[in-house]
């Protein structure tokens, strides 16, 4: 099953009402066009030594005049964790030309420090457009990832290659990784890129003394491997379910359960390297696991 499943990608889609007119031809109604930003959040390290971009689509009939949106930073809410701009980072620009589709916004260049402070976080808001409706997504929150953090050393990009215990060398896999730090948590990392490229942050712990790292079985990963192949669920590979890869059968929820209550460990080398074994991706909807693999990831 796991090779006939379709990787399928995240597709932008720009929602343009129309009306009728009493002949039959179909219009677009100006009125309601559209801007917003294309996706919720984004992570960006504080060291990362370069600009991040984000982006607004502007969902309106073709040759439609471009809109000036205008932003404004936001920080309600956010308590200690707040951002400050100018002091931890700096936006390109609050006043925005955004052709009709998809458009790079501006981008927001995190400021870098010697000074532990824990992340920070601020909220880039749409609060007007020269000619059109404002969408419901019309905040992106940023987080700035501290690189000052005690756990820095396992924070950041990695390469992970991926062993397939399900057939060797035909069936590995190269994830990117990208490890965050967890508020308020100095011991562990949040983890998303696994499969396909999850976006359900995966926790880990890290023990620095020790050097090993350790992942409590069961966590979800979000559709990690595609929104076809639904929601997916990392476990402890178990000779149970590395033996059900190999013979290309439903899994049980007996096999879950003996799963779910082992923790997946492994080491951890000073220059970030990470080695974990027998990371059981599990198909929840499906009652099928795509695959266990050894993994070593690499920072980039």
């Amino acid at each position: 099953m796991k090779k006939n499943l379709i990787k399928t990608g995240i597709l932008l889609v720009i929602l343009i009402m129309v009306t009728a007119c009493e002949d039959g031809v179909i219009m677009f109604d100006s009125s309601k066009n559209l801007v917003g930003f294309t996706s919720a959040s984004v992570t960006i390290n504080e060291n990362q030594g370069t600009s991040t971009p984000f982006y607004l689509y502007f969902g309106a009939a073709e040759d439609t005049p471009e809109t000036t949106v205008t932003l404004t930073i936001d920080t309600v809410g956010l308590g200690d964790a707040a951002a400050k701009e100018g002091i931890d980072f700096t936006v390109s620009s609050k006043s925005l030309t955004v052709e009709v589709g998809e458009d790079n916004g501006a981008t927001i260049t995190p400021i870098d420090n010697a000074v532990f402070t824990g992340n920070k976080k601020f909220y880039v808001v749409i609060s007007a457009s020269s000619s059109s409706l404002i969408s419901a997504q019309k905040k992106f929150l940023v987080t700035i990832a501290d690189d000052e953090h005690p756990l820095k050393t396992w924070l950041g990009s990695f390469t992970v290659t991926a062993v397939s215990y399900g057939n060797p060398g035909s069936w590995d896999e190269e994830w990117n990784i990208l490890t965050t730090a967890v508020d308020g948590h100095l011991d562990q990392i949040a983890i998303t890129g696994l499969g396909y490229g999850s976006t359900v942050p995966l926790i880990a712990t890290i023990d620095k003394d020790d050097l090993t790292i350790s992942i409590v079985s069961a966590q979800t990963l979000g559709a990690a491997y595609g929104s076809d192949n639904g929601e997916v669920k990392l476990y402890y590979g178990t000779a149970a379910l590395i033996g059900q890869v190999l013979a290309g059968e439903e899994i049980t929820s007996e096999m879950l359960a003996e799963a779910s209550g082992i923790k997946i460990t492994g080491t951890i080398d000073n220059d970030g390297t990470i080695f974990l074994d027998k990371m059981g991706m599990v198909l929840t909807d499906y009652d099928w696991c795509w695959d266990v693999f050894d993994t070593t990831w690499q920072k980039k």
